[in-house]
């Protein structure tokens, strides 16, 4: 029992310090510390127009979201995390993605969890797990901790249209 509670602790001390260190970073809102995924995301912004507005909708906004190497649940590719950690004036998010052999799909697949953090960051009232567990319970319920939404869905499609135009002009 004291161990879930020592983890929780520490992550949000981490979570703090972070946040603290923010605001006098120039650091983009949408970062990555891997230099793959960092890449990928600079060519997603540049070649869609789609995932560009997704990341200036971010930018201006209280969240900060790192885009990280990681396993879902659900056995799905990509996944924004529930895990939130808010402080002073902050709002700290991540997504996870699995390696993806297609860079293209990795972008579509980025721009569709970029479109789930901006349904989060839309409410402001939203800054604990619990929070965004019940905010995806009540705006689209799917299968117990899995949620989905049409706009992230179109969001995500859209992205690779708009990719696959550049591929095959």
């Amino acid at each position: 029992m004291a161990r879930p509670v020592r983890t929780r602790a520490v992550r949000g001390v981490i979570g703090l310090l972070v946040l603290s260190s923010v605001a006098a970073s120039p650091m983009p809102r949408v970062r990555s510390s891997n230099p793959a995924i960092a890449a990928v995301m600079a060519k997603a912004e540049a070649s869609s127009p789609t995932f560009a507005s997704l990341v200036r909708t971010i930018e201006g906004t209280d969240g900060i979201v790192y885009v990280e190497r990681g396993e879902c649940r659900h056995g799905v590719r990509a996944c924004l995390t529930h895990s939130i950690v808010a402080g002073d004036g902050y709002r700290l998010l991540r997504i996870l993605v699995s390696d993806v052999d297609d860079v293209m799909s990795l972008m579509a697949t980025i721009g569709h969890e970029l479109r789930h953090v901006v349904e989060v960051l839309t409410e402001p009232s939203v800054r604990t797990s619990a929070a965004v567990y019940n905010y995806y319970l009540r705006e689209s319920p799917t299968m117990r901790t899995a949620f989905e939404t049409d706009a992230a869905v179109r969001a995500g499609i859209q992205v690779a249209q708009e990719l696959a135009t550049l591929r095959n002009p």
